[in-house]
Protein backbone atom coordinates (compact mmCIF):
# COMPACT_ATOMS: atom_id res chain seq x y z
CA UNK A 1 0.00 0.00 0.00
CA UNK A 2 2.96 2.20 1.06
CA UNK A 3 4.89 1.58 -2.36
CA UNK A 4 1.48 2.49 -4.12
CA UNK A 5 0.87 5.47 -2.47
CA UNK A 6 4.32 7.18 -3.81
CA UNK A 7 3.84 5.22 -7.25
CA UNK A 8 1.23 7.65 -7.54
CA UNK A 9 2.66 10.55 -6.39
CA UNK A 10 5.76 9.97 -8.34
CA UNK A 11 3.33 10.09 -11.28
CA UNK A 12 1.44 13.17 -10.74
CA UNK A 13 4.39 14.83 -10.11
CA UNK A 14 3.34 15.60 -6.54
CA UNK A 15 6.69 16.07 -4.34
CA UNK A 16 7.00 13.40 -1.49
CA UNK A 17 8.06 14.92 2.18
CA UNK A 18 10.89 12.79 4.44
CA UNK A 19 8.12 11.37 5.89
CA UNK A 20 6.35 9.50 3.47
CA UNK A 21 9.43 9.24 1.64
CA UNK A 22 10.32 5.27 1.05
CA UNK A 23 11.84 4.00 4.76
CA UNK A 24 15.11 4.38 5.02
CA UNK A 25 17.10 0.69 5.73
CA UNK A 26 19.74 2.68 7.83
CA UNK A 27 17.26 3.95 10.43
CA UNK A 28 15.05 0.82 10.26
CA UNK A 29 17.98 -1.24 11.28
CA UNK A 30 18.77 1.28 13.61
CA UNK A 31 15.77 1.08 15.50
CA UNK A 32 15.25 -2.46 15.34
CA UNK A 33 18.67 -2.57 17.56
CA UNK A 34 17.06 -0.29 20.02
CA UNK A 35 13.98 -1.77 19.75
CA UNK A 36 15.65 -5.24 20.91
CA UNK A 37 18.42 -3.80 23.17
CA UNK A 38 18.31 -4.70 26.95
CA UNK A 39 15.29 -3.20 28.85
CA UNK A 40 13.52 -1.42 25.88
CA UNK A 41 10.67 -2.15 24.12
CA UNK A 42 11.28 -6.32 22.92
CA UNK A 43 11.45 -7.16 27.41
CA UNK A 44 7.44 -6.30 26.78
CA UNK A 45 6.13 -6.16 23.42
CA UNK A 46 8.28 -9.27 21.98
CA UNK A 47 10.80 -9.20 19.46
CA UNK A 48 8.07 -10.83 16.84
CA UNK A 49 5.52 -7.59 18.17
CA UNK A 50 2.58 -9.69 19.25
CA UNK A 51 2.86 -8.53 23.16
CA UNK A 52 1.92 -11.08 25.89
CA UNK A 53 -1.71 -11.97 25.79
CA UNK A 54 -4.28 -10.12 28.67
CA UNK A 55 -1.32 -7.45 29.84
CA UNK A 56 0.99 -6.06 26.58
CA UNK A 57 -1.12 -5.45 23.74
CA UNK A 58 0.42 -5.78 20.22
CA UNK A 59 2.66 -3.61 18.24
CA UNK A 60 1.92 -5.95 14.97
CA UNK A 61 -1.19 -4.51 13.09
CA UNK A 62 -2.36 -2.64 16.07
CA UNK A 63 -4.74 0.35 15.10
CA UNK A 64 -3.12 2.47 17.70
CA UNK A 65 -0.27 3.28 15.00
CA UNK A 66 -3.11 4.08 12.75
CA UNK A 67 -3.77 7.62 11.41
CA UNK A 68 -1.49 9.42 13.20
CA UNK A 69 2.26 9.27 13.80
CA UNK A 70 2.11 11.62 16.36
CA UNK A 71 -0.01 9.37 18.91
CA UNK A 72 2.74 6.84 18.90
CA UNK A 73 5.65 9.53 19.60
CA UNK A 74 2.89 10.71 22.24
CA UNK A 75 2.58 7.31 23.81
CA UNK A 76 6.57 6.32 23.52
CA UNK A 77 7.97 9.75 25.08
CA UNK A 78 5.01 10.06 27.70
CA UNK A 79 4.10 6.35 28.85
CA UNK A 80 0.13 5.05 28.95
CA UNK A 81 -1.36 3.46 32.11
CA UNK A 82 -4.55 2.18 32.68
CA UNK A 83 -6.83 -0.38 31.19
CA UNK A 84 -6.83 -0.33 26.82
CA UNK A 85 -8.68 -1.73 24.47
CA UNK A 86 -6.51 -2.75 21.42
CA UNK A 87 -8.36 -4.31 18.00
CA UNK A 88 -11.18 -5.13 20.22
CA UNK A 89 -8.69 -7.00 23.02
CA UNK A 90 -8.54 -6.33 26.41
CA UNK A 91 -5.09 -5.11 28.16
CA UNK A 92 -4.62 -4.33 31.05
CA UNK A 93 -0.60 -2.53 31.55
CA UNK A 94 1.50 0.55 31.54
CA UNK A 95 4.11 1.64 29.37
CA UNK A 96 7.02 3.36 31.11
CA UNK A 97 8.30 6.53 29.14
CA UNK A 98 11.03 6.33 26.95
CA UNK A 99 13.09 8.47 28.34
CA UNK A 100 16.63 6.88 27.74
CA UNK A 101 16.81 8.05 24.07
CA UNK A 102 17.25 10.92 22.59
CA UNK A 103 14.89 12.23 19.84
CA UNK A 104 16.93 10.65 16.91
CA UNK A 105 16.58 7.27 18.78
CA UNK A 106 13.11 7.61 19.18
CA UNK A 107 12.12 8.30 15.76
CA UNK A 108 14.25 5.20 14.88
CA UNK A 109 12.22 2.80 17.01
CA UNK A 110 9.10 4.14 16.11
CA UNK A 111 9.88 4.13 12.31
CA UNK A 112 11.33 0.53 13.08
CA UNK A 113 7.93 -0.25 14.41
CA UNK A 114 5.67 1.64 11.47
CA UNK A 115 7.27 -0.58 9.00
CA UNK A 116 7.99 -4.51 11.39
CA UNK A 117 5.56 -7.29 10.82
CA UNK A 118 3.44 -6.08 8.17
CA UNK A 119 2.83 -2.57 8.99
CA UNK A 120 2.83 0.11 6.94
CA UNK A 121 3.37 3.22 8.75
CA UNK A 122 5.08 6.05 7.87
CA UNK A 123 9.01 7.21 8.90
CA UNK A 124 9.22 9.46 11.64
CA UNK A 125 11.80 12.11 12.05
CA UNK A 126 13.90 13.53 15.04
CA UNK A 127 12.34 17.18 14.10
CA UNK A 128 8.85 15.74 15.01
CA UNK A 129 10.43 13.85 17.80
CA UNK A 130 11.65 17.00 19.32
CA UNK A 131 9.11 19.08 19.05
CA UNK A 132 6.08 16.83 21.00
CA UNK A 133 8.94 16.42 23.57
CA UNK A 134 9.08 20.37 24.05
CA UNK A 135 4.68 20.65 23.86
CA UNK A 136 3.35 17.41 25.26
CA UNK A 137 1.47 17.88 28.63
CA UNK A 138 4.20 15.75 31.28
CA UNK A 139 2.46 13.27 32.84
CA UNK A 140 1.97 10.19 31.79
CA UNK A 141 -1.22 9.45 29.42
CA UNK A 142 -4.35 7.15 30.06
CA UNK A 143 -6.01 5.84 27.20
CA UNK A 144 -8.86 9.04 28.02
CA UNK A 145 -6.01 11.19 27.79
CA UNK A 146 -4.20 10.24 24.71
CA UNK A 147 -7.32 9.56 23.16
CA UNK A 148 -8.82 13.20 23.60
CA UNK A 149 -5.82 14.94 22.04
CA UNK A 150 -5.39 11.87 19.35
CA UNK A 151 -8.46 10.96 18.05
CA UNK A 152 -9.38 7.68 16.18
CA UNK A 153 -10.57 7.99 12.56
CA UNK A 154 -14.38 6.38 13.12
CA UNK A 155 -13.40 3.13 11.70
CA UNK A 156 -11.16 2.34 13.99
CA UNK A 157 -12.95 3.91 17.39
CA UNK A 158 -15.04 0.72 18.25
CA UNK A 159 -12.34 -2.16 18.11
CA UNK A 160 -9.79 0.69 20.37
CA UNK A 161 -10.39 2.40 23.65
CA UNK A 162 -10.28 1.50 27.19
CA UNK A 163 -12.66 0.03 29.26
CA UNK A 164 -13.74 -0.40 33.00
CA UNK A 165 -12.03 -3.08 34.90
CA UNK A 166 -14.58 -6.16 36.54
CA UNK A 167 -13.09 -6.03 39.62
CA UNK A 168 -10.99 -4.12 42.28
CA UNK A 169 -7.40 -4.62 42.63
CA UNK A 170 -7.22 -4.47 46.18
CA UNK A 171 -8.33 -8.14 46.96
CA UNK A 172 -8.08 -9.46 50.27
CA UNK A 173 -9.08 -13.16 49.02
CA UNK A 174 -7.73 -14.32 45.56
CA UNK A 175 -9.11 -17.11 44.05
CA UNK A 176 -6.91 -17.06 40.76
CA UNK A 177 -3.70 -15.62 39.50
CA UNK A 178 -4.11 -12.42 38.53
CA UNK A 179 -1.41 -10.65 36.13
CA UNK A 180 -0.40 -7.13 35.64
CA UNK A 181 2.21 -5.02 33.93
CA UNK A 182 2.47 -2.30 35.97
CA UNK A 183 4.61 0.44 37.47
CA UNK A 184 6.37 -1.25 40.94
CA UNK A 185 8.54 0.02 43.66
CA UNK A 186 11.94 -0.91 44.12
CA UNK A 187 11.74 -1.93 40.12
CA UNK A 188 12.90 -1.44 37.22
CA UNK A 189 9.94 0.17 34.42
CA UNK A 190 9.74 -3.44 33.33
CA UNK A 191 7.85 -5.39 36.01
CA UNK A 192 4.62 -7.29 36.45
CA UNK A 193 2.71 -7.55 39.78
CA UNK A 194 1.21 -11.05 40.25
CA UNK A 195 -1.28 -12.29 43.00
CA UNK A 196 -1.74 -15.69 43.78
CA UNK A 197 -4.53 -17.81 45.20
CA UNK A 198 -3.63 -18.14 49.03
CA UNK A 199 -2.99 -14.20 49.41
CA UNK A 200 0.76 -14.26 48.06
CA UNK A 201 1.81 -11.75 45.85
CA UNK A 202 5.32 -10.64 43.94
CA UNK A 203 7.22 -8.42 41.77
CA UNK A 204 8.71 -9.55 38.67
CA UNK A 205 11.42 -7.58 37.31
CA UNK A 206 11.68 -8.20 33.45
CA UNK A 207 14.35 -5.48 33.49
CA UNK A 208 16.76 -7.41 35.71
CA UNK A 209 15.07 -11.18 34.65
CA UNK A 210 14.66 -12.00 38.05
CA UNK A 211 12.37 -11.82 41.23
CA UNK A 212 12.27 -8.49 42.88
CA UNK A 213 10.49 -9.21 46.29
CA UNK A 214 7.36 -11.60 47.77
CA UNK A 215 4.96 -9.63 50.42
CA UNK A 216 1.38 -11.40 52.23
CA UNK A 217 0.93 -8.07 54.22
CA UNK A 218 -1.02 -5.66 53.13
CA UNK A 219 -2.58 -6.74 50.32
CA UNK A 220 -2.05 -6.45 46.52
CA UNK A 221 -1.35 -3.52 45.15
CA UNK A 222 -4.04 -0.78 43.75
CA UNK A 223 -3.47 -0.60 40.22
CA UNK A 224 -7.03 -0.17 38.15
CA UNK A 225 -8.89 2.09 37.09
CA UNK A 226 -9.47 3.94 40.67
CA UNK A 227 -5.45 4.76 41.24
CA UNK A 228 -4.55 5.52 37.46
CA UNK A 229 -7.71 8.70 37.59
CA UNK A 230 -7.41 9.59 41.49
CA UNK A 231 -3.91 10.23 41.91
CA UNK A 232 -2.52 10.90 38.30
CA UNK A 233 0.72 8.80 39.32
CA UNK A 234 2.13 5.70 37.87
CA UNK A 235 3.62 3.79 40.29
CA UNK A 236 1.30 1.32 41.78
CA UNK A 237 -0.25 2.05 45.45
CA UNK A 238 1.72 -0.57 47.20
CA UNK A 239 0.19 -1.25 50.79
CA UNK A 240 2.83 -4.30 51.64
CA UNK A 241 6.00 -5.41 53.50
CA UNK A 242 8.33 -7.72 51.39
CA UNK A 243 9.44 -10.84 53.39
CA UNK A 244 11.73 -11.33 50.34
CA UNK A 245 13.95 -8.42 48.45
CA UNK A 246 16.13 -10.04 46.12
CA UNK A 247 19.40 -7.73 46.45
CA UNK A 248 20.82 -5.79 43.12
CA UNK A 249 24.01 -4.46 42.27
CA UNK A 250 21.91 -1.20 41.83
CA UNK A 251 20.39 -1.11 45.40
CA UNK A 252 22.32 0.38 48.32
CA UNK A 253 21.81 -1.18 51.83
CA UNK A 254 19.36 1.77 52.63
CA UNK A 255 17.67 1.87 49.89
CA UNK A 256 15.55 -1.65 51.93
CA UNK A 257 14.73 0.55 54.04
CA UNK A 258 12.12 2.93 51.61
CA UNK A 259 11.78 -0.01 48.99
CA UNK A 260 7.57 0.20 49.40
CA UNK A 261 7.51 3.94 48.75
CA UNK A 262 4.67 4.29 46.80
CA UNK A 263 2.13 6.63 44.61
CA UNK A 264 5.86 8.22 43.39
CA UNK A 265 5.53 10.49 39.73
CA UNK A 266 8.02 7.59 38.54
CA UNK A 267 9.42 4.68 38.79
CA UNK A 268 11.94 4.15 42.19
CA UNK A 269 14.96 3.26 40.44
CA UNK A 270 15.97 1.70 37.40
CA UNK A 271 17.83 -1.83 37.41
CA UNK A 272 17.80 -2.74 33.93
CA UNK A 273 21.98 -2.15 34.14
CA UNK A 274 22.63 -4.26 36.93
CA UNK A 275 25.52 -6.55 36.78
CA UNK A 276 24.67 -9.42 39.13
CA UNK A 277 21.89 -11.75 37.37
CA UNK A 278 21.00 -14.54 39.56
CA UNK A 279 22.23 -17.29 37.35
CA UNK A 280 25.64 -18.17 36.56
CA UNK A 281 26.58 -20.31 34.26
CA UNK A 282 30.32 -21.19 33.70
CA UNK A 283 31.29 -20.34 29.95
CA UNK A 284 28.57 -18.09 29.73
CA UNK A 285 29.25 -14.20 29.74
CA UNK A 286 26.39 -12.85 27.80
CA UNK A 287 23.75 -10.91 29.67
CA UNK A 288 20.29 -11.84 30.17
CA UNK A 289 17.58 -10.88 28.30
CA UNK A 290 13.97 -11.51 29.10
CA UNK A 291 11.86 -13.43 26.42
CA UNK A 292 8.37 -12.97 27.60
CA UNK A 293 6.08 -15.22 29.35
CA UNK A 294 3.43 -17.63 28.82
CA UNK A 295 0.34 -18.87 31.11
CA UNK A 296 -0.08 -21.93 32.44
CA UNK A 297 -3.43 -22.81 33.93
CA UNK A 298 -3.50 -18.86 34.34
CA UNK A 299 -0.31 -18.85 36.12
CA UNK A 300 2.64 -16.56 34.44
CA UNK A 301 6.00 -18.88 33.46
CA UNK A 302 8.41 -16.03 32.95
CA UNK A 303 11.20 -17.23 30.07
CA UNK A 304 14.87 -15.65 30.41
CA UNK A 305 17.84 -16.45 28.02
CA UNK A 306 21.33 -16.76 28.99
CA UNK A 307 23.60 -17.01 26.27
CA UNK A 308 22.53 -20.68 24.17
CA UNK A 309 20.39 -21.68 27.58
CA UNK A 310 16.55 -20.68 28.55
CA UNK A 311 15.76 -20.45 32.29
CA UNK A 312 12.05 -20.83 32.61
CA UNK A 313 10.36 -19.85 36.06
CA UNK A 314 6.60 -20.07 37.65
CA UNK A 315 5.48 -19.00 40.85
CA UNK A 316 2.90 -20.51 43.19
CA UNK A 317 1.94 -20.37 46.80
CA UNK A 318 2.55 -23.13 49.27
CA UNK A 319 -0.27 -25.05 50.00
CA UNK A 320 -0.73 -23.67 53.52
CA UNK A 321 -0.21 -20.12 51.98
CA UNK A 322 2.60 -19.21 54.65
CA UNK A 323 4.99 -18.58 51.12
CA UNK A 324 5.85 -19.38 47.88
CA UNK A 325 7.35 -22.20 45.70
CA UNK A 326 9.44 -20.58 42.72
CA UNK A 327 9.92 -23.89 39.97
CA UNK A 328 12.80 -23.46 37.59
CA UNK A 329 13.87 -25.23 34.36
CA UNK A 330 17.06 -24.88 32.49
CA UNK A 331 17.06 -26.16 28.77
CA UNK A 332 19.42 -27.53 27.98
CA UNK A 333 20.53 -28.99 31.38
CA UNK A 334 23.98 -27.56 32.66
CA UNK A 335 25.86 -26.40 36.39
CA UNK A 336 24.43 -23.90 37.41
CA UNK A 337 24.83 -21.13 40.32
CA UNK A 338 21.99 -18.64 41.98
CA UNK A 339 22.40 -16.58 44.11
CA UNK A 340 19.15 -16.19 46.85
CA UNK A 341 19.02 -13.31 49.52
CA UNK A 342 18.79 -14.48 52.84
CA UNK A 343 17.67 -12.41 55.83
CA UNK A 344 15.92 -12.53 58.90
CA UNK A 345 12.65 -12.08 57.62
CA UNK A 346 11.87 -15.42 55.45
CA UNK A 347 13.78 -19.36 55.27
CA UNK A 348 14.55 -20.11 52.28
CA UNK A 349 14.92 -23.82 50.92
CA UNK A 350 15.38 -25.95 48.26
CA UNK A 351 14.20 -29.06 46.59
CA UNK A 352 17.54 -30.20 44.84
CA UNK A 353 21.33 -28.61 45.18
CA UNK A 354 23.18 -27.44 48.18
CA UNK A 355 22.70 -24.13 49.91
CA UNK A 356 25.71 -22.22 51.30
CA UNK A 357 25.06 -20.05 54.30
CA UNK A 358 25.47 -16.76 52.35
CA UNK A 359 22.29 -17.79 50.01
CA UNK A 360 24.32 -19.14 46.74
CA UNK A 361 22.66 -22.75 45.62
CA UNK A 362 24.35 -25.11 43.27
CA UNK A 363 22.64 -27.46 41.05
CA UNK A 364 24.12 -30.62 39.01
CA UNK A 365 23.44 -30.47 35.08
CA UNK A 366 21.06 -33.70 36.09
CA UNK A 367 19.32 -31.67 38.70
CA UNK A 368 18.67 -28.37 36.56
CA UNK A 369 16.07 -29.25 34.45
CA UNK A 370 13.83 -29.43 37.19
CA UNK A 371 13.96 -28.17 40.56
CA UNK A 372 12.27 -26.02 43.23
CA UNK A 373 13.40 -22.88 45.48
CA UNK A 374 10.99 -22.26 48.57
CA UNK A 375 10.82 -19.53 50.32
CA UNK A 376 8.54 -19.27 53.46
CA UNK A 377 7.33 -15.70 55.57
CA UNK A 378 8.68 -16.28 59.35
CA UNK A 379 6.54 -14.17 61.19
CA UNK A 380 2.81 -14.35 58.92
CA UNK A 381 0.01 -11.95 59.96
CA UNK A 382 -1.81 -14.95 60.25
CA UNK A 383 -1.04 -18.32 61.41
CA UNK A 384 -2.40 -20.92 59.07
CA UNK A 385 -2.97 -24.31 60.30
CA UNK A 386 -2.45 -26.84 57.48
Amino acid sequence: MHSRILALLAFWGVGVSSSLAAPDSKIIEEGKALYNSAGSCVACHMEDGKGQPGSIPPLAGSDWLKGSADRTIAITLRGLAGPIKVNGKRYYSAMPPQLLFDDAKIAAIVSYVNHAWGNEERMVTAKEVAKARAELPEAVYTPESLLKAFPFEKEYRRRNGTFEPSFDDLLTTVTEPIVYRTFMPGASPAAFAVALPGNQYFCWDAGECRLRYAWTKGGFIRGNQVHWSSNGKPVAEFNGVPYYRAKSSLLKPEDYDVLAATNRKEPFYDTTEASDFPFQIEGVSEAPRYRGYRLLDGYPEFRVSLGDYEIRESIRATSVGLGIVRSFSLSPPAELAMRLTISDLADVSTSKGALSDDGVLRVTKSDSTDFQVTIIEKNPATPVTP
